[in-house]
């Protein structure tokens, strides 16, 4: 079962876990155009489908997905997630980073990303956190470039970007 953690609030930005409120929201972001072709699969994602995942997710602890917020009108931006968390590695994936259209381009992912390694060192204890990217994404990969990710593996079209958050 999942455990629960207060929203986390870092500048403008607030993160919290992800609730079945929102999976509107998340489906309409995650199929977009240009968005759902990042993710393991390019399919367009069905209502059933996604409630399906969400009633799996929820019994996951080591699986936090977030929606990111502004802090002071509570309007959804996004989301992030981090998982795969292993505590005993101190380690854990992060991704599934998906914005709104209308936040698109304003930096505010890059902010989210900062707060979900945040959470990461402080709440989870973590010392690194990777995450995979298509070799073909090359605006993501500036990002996490820029957050201090660095390049350590290809496989396939695939690239680990790890960074430690000590």
């Amino acid at each position: 079962m999942k455990q629960a953690y207060s929203p986390l609030t870092v500048g403008s930005l607030r993160l919290r876990l992800l609730s079945r409120a929102d999976l509107p929201f998340t489906l309409e972001w995650r199929n977009r155009d240009g968005v759902r072709q990042q993710f393991g699969t390019a399919d367009v994602l069905q209502w059933d489908q996604h409630v399906g995942w969400f009633t799996r997710y929820v019994e996951k602890s080591d699986d936090l997905v977030f929606i990111v917020e502004d802090a002071t009108n509570n309007a959804r931006i996004g989301q992030v997630a981090i998982y795969g968390i292993d505590a005993n590695a101190r380690r854990a994936e992060i991704g599934r980073f998906v914005v709104a259209p209308e936040f698109q381009g304003k930096g505010l992912m890059r902010e989210a990303i900062g707060a979900l390694m945040t959470f990461a060192k402080e709440t989870l204890g973590l010392a690194s956190v990777y995450l995979l990217v298509r070799e073909t994404n090359d605006r993501a990969r500036r990002l996490y470039a820029g957050l201090g990710f660095a390049e350590v593996s290809h496989a396939e079209d695939m690239i680990t970007m790890e960074r430690s958050i000590k």
